[in-house]
């Protein structure tokens, strides 16, 4: 990982952009009903069949290829449920995300819409998936990602009230939540031997890298870590939403936790899924693998919601990982 400093103005150059499809597999499908459609407005209807073979279970990745690489492993950044890659393009408020960071930081970057999620594209329903998808609301969101107590999102109101509403101290910006929620899409339970296939397909891709997820894409990226030692060189684990279940098993891989604000008294959902996370922390970490916890709440860095990759502060959060990596990476 190349050494510290600001990178805010460090110039990004890069060799190429690279979109691709990874992962999937040709699958026969039946029981469309033939229909006839008029697909252009004002044409003759056509005869439509969609029964017959399709790709199913691909997702989507973008990589960013630096000209001049400062540090031999590519980052791939991996985002949440309900969320596609766009999460670290940008924040809502129009600020530079976690991509941007680390492309001046001058690290190669892969950024992935997780499989029936974005530019993956979603298989069809009943005859693929087996039911209608999860569509999140603003309200949902309010809540669950702990911008403010649970009721208290004011619908419809104008920025200034979202502001009083949310917890003292947020970091999100909330006032900008009406973007954030233009980037919301929708999500199947039930998918991830699916989705860690395809993750699969893209660590063989891309060959050594460190992974770095968020929310859902951190539970994957520790999965991953387990199921290919010899691919996961490191992983940077954002609130990864664990369950008792899930146990830790041997692995070399260096790991770091990330933790936000408003968690203990506030959300009884994250207060159990960070007990068992921080289970199975000490589970690696009894193994003999280094395993660390960013506390920000701990570190006196308060106000972080579940998005803290979007927060106010995300850069300064985006360097102290940068700045992990860098001491434990190999």
């Amino acid at each position: 990982m190349p050494g510290m400093h600001d990178t805010s103005d460090s110039p990004i150059s890069l060799r190429r952009i690279r979109g691709f499809h990874v992962g999937g597999t040709r699958r026969h499908v039946d029981g469309f009903p033939v229909q006839t459609l008029a697909r252009v407005p004002g044409d003759a209807p056509v005869t439509v069949d969609m029964n017959g073979d399709h790709m199913v279970g691909q997702l989507y990745a973008t990589l960013y290829q630096q000209e001049r690489r400062a540090w031999a492993l590519p980052v791939l950044l991996w985002h949440g449920g309900g969320l596609t890659g766009a999460c670290w393009d940008e924040t809502p408020d129009g600020r530079p995300g976690w991509l941007e960071y680390f492309l001046r930081a001058g690290c190669d970057v892969v950024v992935s819409d997780a499989f029936e999620r974005g530019r993956a594209s979603f298989p069809a329903y009943p005859q693929v998936l087996p039911g209608p998808p999860e569509h999140r609301s603003l309200d949902a969101v309010w809540h669950h990602f702990r911008f403010g107590a649970e009721g208290a999102y004011p619908g419809g109101a104008p920025a200034r009230d979202l502001r009083s509403a949310a917890y003292p101290g947020c970091e999100f910006p909330v006032e900008a939540i009406e973007q954030f929620g233009r980037q919301f899409v929708a999500r199947w339970a039930g998918t991830q031997d699916y989705a860690l296939q395809a993750y699969a397909a893209l660590l063989r891709e891309t060959g050594p890298c460190v992974v770095i997820g968020h929310s859902q894409g951190a539970a994957y990226a520790l999965q991953c870590a387990q199921r290919h030692p010899d691919l996961v060189r490191a992983v940077v684990a954002i609130e990864p939403p664990l369950t008792q279940g899930d146990q830790p098993a041997a692995v070399q891989a260096p790991h770091l936790f990330v933790w936000g604000d408003f968690i203990e008294g506030a959300s009884p959902t994250w207060t159990r899924y960070r007990a068992a996370a921080e289970r199975y922390r000490l589970g690696l970490a009894a193994g003999g693998c280094i395993a660390d916890v960013l506390d920000l709440p701990a570190q006196g860095i308060r106000g972080n919601s579940h998005m803290l990759i979007m927060d106010r502060n995300s850069l300064s959060i985006a360097q102290r990982v940068h700045a992990w990596l860098a001491r434990v990476a190999p």
